[in-house]
């Protein structure tokens, strides 16, 4: 999508440098006018023929991110809305993805020990949703971001495909990243809770440990 001209937004300076792209929007860095403090600007256009996906993944975003607050998980602060475009203006992470830091690691890969380290953090925030009913369904290393001195801890983003379940009232959506996703997300008759989520962190720390992905996927991304 084309990226919008706005170059301010409420108290925020939206700043030429963009951090990252996804499938329906786009990611600005901006600063807070008042404090002087970066932050992450999601930006999300809402149209054509999946408009109506697009608004009820933003709000399934906002809804998600507003009940939660973990240290490894984006934080939202404000967010900002005219009839087609969305803003969540959240917590700027500096450290990259964690695919590109194991890119850039020696070998592509990391030790047993950072693999450890940063699949514990994983599976804490995984486990704060998961104990709030909430699923994320897109649990991949580009959705895991990096900060700190030595970029040692992590923080999970985009919620856009999470949902809310029950133990009464199960998913059946198809949705997420193929490489990563669950048998279940490929089966139209499949019903399925939290070991969607599981089954990626799996192919998380293969990826970590050795460099590659398990499952090499052709398709592209989908979603709805």
């Amino acid at each position: 999508m084309k990226e919008t001209e706005i170059k301010k937004l409420g108290n925020y300076s939206i700043l030429d440098k963009t951090l990252g792209k996804g499938h329906f929007g786009y990611v600005k860095l901006a600063v807070h006018t008042l404090t002087n403090i970066k932050v992450a600007i999601k930006i999300t256009e809402v149209h054509g023929e999946k408009a109506s996906i697009i608004r009820r993944n933003c709000y399934r975003e906002v809804l998600s991110l507003n009940q939660l607050d973990h240290p490894c998980i984006i934080k939202i602060h404000e967010i900002f809305k005219t009839t087609n475009i969305y803003y969540l203006v959240m917590e700027y992470v500096d450290g990259g993805s964690l695919l590109s830091f194991i890119r850039e690691t020696p070998g592509s890969k990391l030790t047993e020990n950072d693999s450890r380290w940063y699949f514990q953090q994983m599976v804490s925030a995984i486990d704060y949703l998961h104990r709030r009913h909430i699923v994320h369904r897109d649990l991949k290393m580009e959705n895991i971001l990096l900060h700190g001195m030595d970029k040692k801890f992590i923080k999970l983003i985009d919620f856009g495909f999470s949902n809310i379940f029950s133990k009464d009232d199960f998913l059946s959506t198809r949705c997420g990243s193929p490489e990563y996703a669950a048998p279940e997300l490929f089966s139209r008759d499949s019903k399925y809770t939290t070991e969607v989520d599981v089954w990626s962190l799996g192919i998380i720390l293969y990826g970590m440990a050795i460099g590659s992905l398990p499952f090499r996927q052709v398709t592209k991304s989908y979603g709805h």
